[in-house]
């Protein structure tokens, strides 16, 4: 046989092997604790329950210190759940629901007193819950302690003011309040079924590709003026994140460190999730315990006030949660819920509202029972169980109340 033959097939196979020790390497990345390995098995069936509380397994992360000076909700009598709850003309067993729900831990508290705390499929109170959109509320919070600091003059101000890098772009020209309201009329598909709708491209891009989450989203265009329509959409907090950025003038979770975890006494380390370059994921991703979540319910429902200092400026927690005069993009967007300033509201609200996220991560404020509740969750069904998940934590309020009242009239 001709030299030149059998040379050729040894090439191919020197190739093809080569080639397939390359995308092994970039698969497995054995330099890097992070690998599309085992980023794409974040939400596995299989491997989800454990990621939702060691995120810092699967991102990198930039770390929020506990506080110097820890404060320990203090223990209350303890309270006992309802047995059931009514939904859509249904009893609802308390404890099916929380199992159904695929429940991790459930706190509650009264008056700022911890009256309930459990932990279910093996958490335990040190673990660190992913909160999802529930940083929304957190980076909302950020922003207007970043106005009433003077830091942004108003949020009618354009996001260009604060990140000249959008100057030109359509972020640029949208007010800062209307990122507040997810009203920002930018295209963008937060559609989390459909594996590359415009949400599920992003995590793909940032955490795969390595590439900037600001980078991704800075040429978003505009779908329609701001101010016009409800569309929830994460890249709305993103932009918001670096306008506080920007504005304040440093990292986002240093800022977050004074204005909230120090001075709330946050209890411990909490870690938020970066993309390579290592800007936060504004919009998620932010990972604490349950106790530290709770102090967040917890501000808000003293109105912004903590150890008799005001944290949050007079007037914001009562802002943030009025119904905005706006109409959904999608019906389904605010059929069970309504929203304010990046913070959520049930229909028909009495002095409710709630942070959100999605799989079934929520703080919940009823300022009528004085209660607060936090329930992290790993459920795949979260949006089906929105309007039980509502009735359920009602359900505990009410309940909550009377037994406080019941026992405040045998005294």
């Amino acid at each position: 046989m001709n030299r030149s033959k059998r040379t050729l097939p040894l090439l191919i196979v020197c190739t093809v092997s080569l080639l397939a020790i390359a995308a092994a390497s970039w698969w497995f990345r054995p330099w890097s604790p992070y690998s599309p390995n085992v980023m794409t098995k974040l939400l596995h069936p299989e491997y989800r329950l454990q990621n939702f509380r060691q995120m810092e397994k699967v991102f990198p992360f930039r770390v929020i210190p506990a506080s110097a000076e820890p404060f320990v909700f203090p223990h209350g009598t303890a309270a006992s759940l309802p047995e059931s709850f009514s939904y859509d003309g249904r009893i609802i067993d308390t404890q099916e629901f929380i199992q159904r729900s695929e429940t991790t831990g459930l706190m509650v508290l009264q008056q700022g007193n911890n009256l309930f705390e459990q932990y279910f499929l093996d958490a335990q109170a040190s673990d660190r819950f992913t909160s999802w959109s529930v940083a929304k509320t957190v980076v909302g919070t950020l922003a207007a302690i970043a106005q009433a600091e003077g830091h942004i003059e108003s949020f009618d101000d354009p996001v260009k003011r604060y990140v000249s890098e959008l100057e030109g772009k359509a972020w640029g020209e949208v007010p800062i309040r209307e990122l507040l309201r997810m009203s920002s009329g930018i295209q963008f598909d937060e559609t989390y079924d459909d594996k590359f709708s415009d949400i599920n491209v992003l995590f793909y891009r940032t955490f795969l590709l390595g590439q900037g989450v600001r980078d991704i989203i800075a040429d978003l265009p505009a779908a329609r003026p701001a101010g016009e329509t409800f569309a929830y959409l994460s890249p709305n907090t993103q932009i918001l994140a670096w306008v506080v950025e920007q504005a304040v003038g440093e990292p986002l979770s240093e800022y977050t460190s004074s204005a909230l975890w120090q001075p709330l006494g946050m209890q411990d380390d909490a870690l938020w999730s970066v993309d390579q370059s290592g800007v936060e994921m504004s919009f998620c991703c932010l990972n604490m315990t349950l106790r530290d979540y709770a102090k967040l319910g917890q501000l808000y429902l003293q109105q912004g006030v903590w150890r008799d200092q005001p944290l949050l400026p007079q007037g914001w927690v009562k802002q943030s949660h009025q119904l905005q005069p706006l109409e959904p993009q999608k019906p389904a967007e605010k059929s069970e819920r309504d929203y304010g300033y990046h913070l959520w509201m049930p229909k028909n609200a009495q002095q409710e509202y709630f942070f959100n996220g999605v799989w079934g991560q929520s703080v919940w404020v009823d300022e009528q029972h004085d209660v607060v509740i936090v329930k992290t969750s790993v459920d795949p069904l979260f949006r089906q169980h929105m309007g039980e998940m509502i009735a359920f934590m009602r359900a505990i309020s009410s309940h909550i109340g009377n037994q406080s009242s019941a026992a405040a009239a045998s005294h």
